[in-house]
C-alpha cells in the first residue's frame, strides 16, 4: 500500500481495513450462525456510522483490537472522495453477501473453490480497479478488465489457502476443494501426518497448478496498467 501515489493511498488502506474487519467476523467460528450472518448482512451501512464498532469478536487480539477500534477508521472513511467510498462500500456489501450465503458451505468442487475466492478475493480485485480507475491514475477503462481483476484476486487468494493449510485444518476451517484433495487421501488431515509423502507431495503440485491456470490472466491485467506505483502495488 505504502508504494501507491497520493490518495489512493489512503482509500486503499480503508479499503483493506475495512474488509479486513468485515473478515473478521466471517473467521469467528465462536459466533452462532445467526450472529455472524446479521452483522455481515449490515457491515456496509455500518460503515457509515462514526460511532460504530464491535467489542470481543475476532480469533485473534490483533482483529479484536482492529473491530474495537473501528470508529476509528469509519471516520477516516467518511473524510476520504465520495468516488472512493461508494466503491468501497459496494464491494463490502457483496463480500458480505458472500461470505453470508456461502459461508457455512463446504468446498466440494473446483467450482465451489473458485466462487469462495471470487467472494472473498475476486471481489477485492474488482474492488481495487475501481478504485484505480475512481483516482484518476489508471485510465476509467480499465473497469472493462474486471475479468482479469477476478482472476488476480483468485491466484492471491488461492496462494494464501495453500500456505495456510496447517493452520486453517488446525481451526477447523476447510478450503481445500474435496475433488482434488479426495484423489491423494481419505481424510484432509493426512497431509499433516506424512508431509513428505508421496501423495502428500502430488496433492500439494495439484494445488498449485490449479492456482496456476490464473497466471496469464496476472499478467494481462499488469500489461494494462499505466502508472508505475500502482504497477508495483499489483505485481508485489
Amino acid at each position: 500500500i505504502q508504494e501507491l501515489p497520493g490518495d489512493l493511498k489512503d482509500a486503499v488502506c480503508l479499503f483493506y481495513l475495512i474488509l479486513r474487519g468485515l473478515d473478521t467476523v466471517e473467521d469467528d467460528m465462536d459466533l452462532s450462525p445467526s450472529a455472524k450472518e446479521r452483522l455481515l448482512s449490515k457491515f456496509h451501512e455500518h460503515i457509515y456510522d462514526p460511532e460504530w464498532k464491535i467489542n470481543g469478536v475476532g480469533d485473534t487480539e490483533d482483529y479484536r483490537i482492529l473491530l474495537a477500534n473501528f470508529d476509528k477508521v469509519i471516520r477516516f472513511f467518511l473524510s476520504i472522495d465520495e468516488g472512493y467510498q461508494k466503491v468501497i462500500a459496494d464491494i463490502t456489501q457483496r463480500m458480505a453477501y458472500g461470505m453470508a450465503h456461502h459461508g457455512e458451505s463446504k468446498v466440494e468442487t473446483i467450482e465451489d473453490y473458485d466462487q469462495y475466492c471470487h467472494y472473498v478475493a475476486g471481489l477485492v480485485g474488482h474492488g481495487l480497479t475501481e478504485l484505480f480507475a475512481v483516482s484518476d491514475y489508471e485510465s476509467p477503462t480499465l473497469v472493462e478488465e474486471l475479468e482479469l481483476a477476478n482472476s488476480m484476486g483468485l491466484f492471491l487468494q488461492k496462494t494464501n489457502i495453500i500456505r495456510d493449510y496447517y493452520e486453517d485444518l488446525e481451526s477447523g476451517r476447510l478450503f481445500w476443494p474435496r475433488e482434488i484433495w479426495t484423489r491423494y487421501a481419505d481424510e484432509i488431515g493426512e497431509f499433516a501426518q506424512y508431509p513428505n509423502a508421496a501423495k502428500s507431495m502430488a496433492c500439494l503440485n495439484h494445488m498449485v497448478t490449479d492456482a496456476m491456470r490464473h497466471a496469464d490472466d496476472c499478467l494481462s491485467y499488469m500489461s494494462k496498467l499505466q502508472h508505475k506505483q500502482v504497477f508495483k502495488f499489483c505485481a508485489i
